[in-house]
């Protein structure tokens, strides 16, 4: 026993929390087990606790004298006007009194892309590029020559599919 209380300290810097010595008898091996297992289970617990909350999948606008709930997975397309915004969605279009740079800020630029000075789109609604508009739904959205190689970039190198032998 003396080894044990003399290893003591050894023990508190190791984080023991328990110790066996033999012979071991069944009811001794279950507590040890049962104050690891409760041990592990508590530290688990404080760790998902703090951990940040998932991200929300969407946002709120002011829109005249309410609040609109607009989630990023219906926008089609922002496009700025001046002091404003309209925020074009499966649902509607949306007017707010913000600038598009700071929507531009708030949106995962994984998802979205600035094409032009006025517009943001969003990378899985492009239906198609033509020249340089790109086209959602029925609606052509011009590419401007400052953002015309980005857009080509992560927009369609990324997702061409070729022929063997072509570059």
């Amino acid at each position: 026993m003396d080894e044990v209380a003399a290893g003591g300290a050894d023990f508190f810097h190791l984080d023991v929390m328990d110790y066996l010595v033999k012979p071991i008898t069944f009811d001794r091996f279950f507590k040890a087990a049962s104050k690891a297992r409760d041990y592990h289970r508590l530290v688990s617990q404080a760790a998902d606790s703090s951990k940040a909350p998932a991200a929300a999948d969407y946002f709120f606008i002011k829109c005249e004298y309410k609040y609109e709930k607009i989630y990023f997975e219906d926008i089609l397309y922002v496009q700025g006007l001046e002091n404003y915004v309209t925020i074009h969605t499966r649902k509607g279009k949306y007017i707010t009194l913000l600038y598009l740079k700071n929507v531009e800020d708030n949106l995962d630029p994984r998802l979205f892309i600035r094409v032009h000075k006025s517009f943001i789109v969003s990378i899985a609604r492009i239906d198609a590029i033509e020249n340089n508009d790109i086209i959602i739904q029925s609606t052509r959205i011009p590419i401007s020559r400052n953002y015309r190689d980005d857009v080509i970039e992560r927009v369609i190198n990324k997702n061409l599919w070729k022929k063997h032998g072509e570059s």
